[in-house]
C-alpha cells in the first residue's frame, strides 16, 4: 500500500510541467526505449497502469516514482525546473505524512485559495477533463451557462508572475486574463458537460470523481464567494379615500 502512495499520476504530474498527459507519455514512451537500451530497469521510475473513461474504457497512464520526478525534472531548465521540482517535493511529503498518521490530507491540488475564496481555475479544469470552458459554457445562447459573478470570474490584470506566486501560491499564467469558478460554478460546469452532446463523452467518471470529491473535501472550509442580496418587496399601503366637493361658490371643499 505504501508503495502505491508513494508515486504520482502521469495527469498529475503533466499538469504540474503544463504539459499536454498524451505528450507526457510519449516522453515516457521514449524513455522506456532508452532505459531498455541500457538495461536500466524502468519500474524504479514509471509504473505502467490504466484508467477507465466515461464509457468503461481503459486509457494508459503511468504512476510516476520519486526517482521518476527526479529523472522528468532533470529535462526541465530555468524556472519550470525549478517549480516543477518543489511541487513534487510537496505533494511526496504529503503523501509521506498521511501514511505516517502526522496530518490530514492536504486539499487536492486544483483548489486554489485566491483572494479570500477558494477556487478551480479554468486551465484546470481544462487540463484534468480536456473541455474548455471559455466562449462556450460562458456564451449568452446557452440556457444552462455559467454566469459572471455567480459562477466564474476573472482577474484581469496582468503582473509579474513571480511576484503573483509568492502572493497566492500558483502562477498566473499565459492568458491577460485568469478565468477561475467558484465552487458553484464548478458544479454547475460538471452538471452542464454531462449535458452537452459533444463534450460528455471527454469527461471521464475518475475526472468528475476527482473533482467532485475535491470540493467536497474542502466544503466546510469554503465560506460563500458572493452574497446575493434579497430582493426587497415594496412597502404595502392601505387605501386613502379622498372625497371633494365642489361649492355653489366654485370654492372646493375635501373631506
Amino acid at each position: 500500500m505504501e508503495k502505491i502512495e508513494q508515486t504520482l499520476d502521469s495527469r498529475e504530474v503533466a499538469e504540474m510541467v503544463d504539459k499536454e498527459h498524451s505528450k507526457l507519455l510519449r516522453d515516457i514512451h521514449r524513455y522506456e526505449k532508452q532505459f531498455a537500451e541500457a538495461k536500466i530497469g524502468l519500474g524504479d521510475f514509471f509504473k505502467k497502469s490504466e484508467y477507465k473513461d466515461l464509457n468503461g474504457q481503459a486509457r494508459s497512464c503511468y504512476r510516476i516514482t520519486k526517482k521518476g520526478c527526479e529523472f522528468i525534472a532533470h529535462k526541465l531548465t530555468g524556472t519550470k525546473g525549478t517549480i516543477f521540482t518543489a511541487r513534487y517535493i510537496n505533494r511526496f511529503h504529503e503523501m509521506g505524512d498521511i501514511l505516517k498518521g502526522q496530518q490530514e490530507p492536504q486539499i487536492p491540488w486544483f483548489i486554489r485559495e485566491f483572494k479570500g475564496d477558494k477556487i478551480m481555475l479554468f486551465r484546470d479544469f481544462k487540463s484534468i477533463t480536456g473541455i474548455e470552458l471559455s466562449g462556450t459554457y460562458t456564451a449568452l445562447k446557452r440556457s444552462d451557462r455559467l454566469v459572471g459573478g455567480l459562477d466564474y470570474n476573472g482577474h484581469g490584470w496582468k503582473c509579474d508572475n513571480k511576484e503573483f506566486e509568492e502572493k497566492y501560491g500558483f502562477p498566473y499564467g499565459d492568458d491577460d486574463c485568469m478565468m477561475y469558478l467558484y465552487f458553484r460554478g464548478i458544479r454547475k460546469a460538471v452538471r452542464a458537460v454531462m449535458n452537452d452532446l459533444k463534450d460528455r463523452k471527454k469527461l471521464t467518471a475518475e475526472a468528475k470523481k476527482l473533482i467532485l470529491d475535491g470540493i467536497q473535501s474542502v466544503e466546510g472550509e469554503c465560506k460563500p464567494s458572493v452574497t446575493i442580496p434579497k430582493q426587497v418587496e415594496p412597502a404595502k399601503r392601505n387605501p386613502i379615500q379622498i372625497c371633494i366637493t365642489i361649492n355653489e361658490n366654485g370654492t372646493i371643499q375635501q373631506n
